[in-house]
């Protein structure tokens, strides 16, 4: 029997819906006249239930290219290293049983090694759901243009595709490099993968050369991820590629994986297993936790610290073993903002009780559930938001406590708006129920806008605040460096609404945002004015209109420039340029 070029490994477990379309895709969309390729296949089944072994047999007895077996052990990775050794191919391939191979895919890997000498050809593949595609290679660098004969530290990137079935192999350098499949519950290729990426020389071809079906069910890999044994797998075979990559010992490529695990792939599996599990046990999970402990511990502290708030906690928490807790700050695969309030301060109390997490961290989100998030929330009746921020006083004192211990404002809040406001809930709290009603009700914010409109060349804004015995109140009116400022007395401010009139042609050209300075019983306070859509009036005057800042859910007035300010400006810009060329 001829020794064919390739050998395409398919193990299958009931999989009948789908592995007819595979076998198609691979023995009959393959071969042209003009790129003909020689190949092979092996389908593996592995205890499959329905009629899987059934359908490749069929396809077998019209086809000779094809192998159907039963695989002498369980799980996907015994199917595919029972799969390799049978393949003759001088070349190797891997494809699941439910997915889809395009045409001329493996001709287009094959002559790219063939011209090259490669050890591995990795291609472009996208993922089919069943109301979308995703090509997750878009945001990878490594597949941006063809590559040659590179190494892992010459395209870093490579590294966030660990999958087996988008790429060919050089059989004689999978056999020295001693590569094979664990025998675990899933995910079982990537730590061959990750093998394979540190000891290759490979080649990139921008052609997709495969199809991944995302499916439902409980076959699926996404099913037996909702399980301690299958996180515990997972993280497993996680610790031992992270051993390899700081045993490679380069710097890119180190940032890389810490970033692929931290940041994504690792914790949307902590994501996943915990929305999957109806039951939290934190002793089935014990050995994820010491793995995990380990898997950070091979990185410095700035690894988990850098990211983001919700994944930064996510791994503090499961780090020590509070399972419970990372969950609930997980929640439902609803975004934070669209969460009840009472649910995020309940979170925010077991965060906060975890020992874990500084609290002063919690002080942006504490206050943004106050402030921001409960003027969409649909459960809060009457008073109920003021009830929970009762229920909650030692929450709101002891990070208050810690803010100001540290005197920290956190980035992204360089006007210190969160701080003042959890003054003002404080000092609320302090006076009793009633007060902290006034404070909490109606306007979160001190002071919001009720209307804006431009009218007879006047921008005419009506203003509503919520302040305490108010002493005072500045409006600004703010462009660049520019102030125009309005003072009101606590006269002025008695009824709780005040009426703001600038002639627009006291502002000068460009953008102008509005903020707000004030003073009452509860203390200082400034912020911007929030002005949304549904307050506006009408929109054009004589020469201003008003428009959306920076994208944002706020409005401002912008002021045409006159033929004597763009002459200025045009000025500026090329004295800038004058002085910058000197200075080289």
């Amino acid at each position: 029997m001829a020794t064919p070029e390739l050998s395409v490994v398919v193990p299958t477990h009931d999989v009948g819906l789908w592995v007819g379309e595979l076998l198609s895709s691979i023995l009959e969309d393959q071969s042209t006249p003009a790129d003909p390729v020689d190949l092979e296949v092996i389908v593996v089944d592995d205890s499959s239930t329905d009629e899987t072994f059934e359908i490749a047999e069929a396809y077998a007895a019209r086809d000779p290219r094809l192998t159907v077996v039963r695989s002498p052990g369980k799980g996907g990775g015994q199917a595919r290293n029972h799969g390799v050794s049978l393949a003759r191919g001088r070349f190797l391939a891997f494809a699941d049983g439910d997915d889809l191979v395009p045409r001329g895919a493996y001709a287009a890997m094959l002559r790219k090694t063939r011209e090259t000498g490669s050890d591995m050809v990795v291609g472009r593949f996208f993922k089919l759901f069943s109301d979308r595609v995703w090509w997750p290679v878009r945001a990878w660098p490594a597949f941006d243009e063809e590559r040659t004969l590179v190494t892992l530290a010459d395209a870093p990137s490579a590294l966030r595709n660990r999958a087996c079935w988008n790429r060919v192999f050089r059989r004689d350098f999978w056999d020295a490099a001693q590569i094979s499949f664990p025998d675990a519950s899933r995910s079982n290729d990537i730590e061959p993968m990750v093998h394979a990426l540190t000891r290759a020389r490979f080649d990139i071809v921008t052609e997709t050369v495969y199809v991944y079906r995302d499916r439902p069910g409980p076959g699926s890999m996404t099913a037996k991820s909702h399980s301690p044994a299958g996180i515990i797998s997972y993280l497993e075979q996680e610790l031992r590629c992270a051993r390899r990559i700081v045993a490679l010992g380069d710097p890119k490529v180190l940032a890389e994986y810490a970033s692929l695990i931290f940041d994504a792939d690792g914790w949307m599996a902590i994501v996943r297993a915990l929305r999957g599990m109806s039951v939290i046990d934190p002793v089935a999970l014990d050995p994820a936790r010491a793995l995990i402990a380990e898997l950070v511990e091979l990185f410095d502290d700035g690894v988990v610290d850098d990211l983001e708030r919700d994944k930064r906690w996510g791994w503090r928490l499961v780090e020590s073993g509070q399972w419970a807790t990372a969950a609930r700050l997980i929640g439902e695969d609803v975004r934070w903002g669209d969460r009840t309030v009472a649910d995020i301060l309940e979170t925010l109390q077991l965060v906060a009780d975890s020992g874990v997490v500084p609290l002063r961290t919690l002080q942006r989100p504490l206050v943004n559930a106050i402030a921001t998030i409960s003027l969409g929330d649909e459960t809060l009746v009457g008073d109920d938001l003021a009830d929970l921020v009762l229920k909650h006083r030692d929450l709101f004192t002891v990070v208050a406590e810690a803010a100001a211990a540290v005197e920290v404002v956190e980035a992204g809040d360089a006007d210190g708006a969160t701080g003042w406001r959890l003054d003002r809930i404080l000092a609320a709290l302090d006076e009793g129920p009633e007060l902290l009603r006034h404070v909490v009700s109606g306007a979160t914010d001190p002071v919001t806008a009720t209307s804006l409109a431009l009218v007879d060349g006047r921008a005419h804004l009506r203003l509503a605040h919520t302040m305490v015995g108010a002493e005072r109140l500045r409006v600004v009116f703010l462009h660049d460096r520019r102030r125009r400022v309005l003072d009101y007395a606590a006269t002025e401010l008695a009824s709780g609404h005040l009426e703001v009139a600038l002639p627009t042609a006291a502002l000068s050209g460009g953008r102008w945002w509005v903020r707000f300075e004030g003073r009452d019983a509860l203390g200082e306070f400034d912020g911007p004015v929030v002005i949304p859509e549904d307050v506006i009036g009408e929109r054009v005057g004589e020469r201003a209109r008003i428009v959306q800042l920076d994208g944002r859910p706020r409005h401002g007035i912008e002021i045409p420039l006159t033929f004597g300010e763009r002459g200025v400006r045009k000025a500026r810009r090329v004295a800038g340029r004058i002085v910058r060329r000197v200075r080289r």
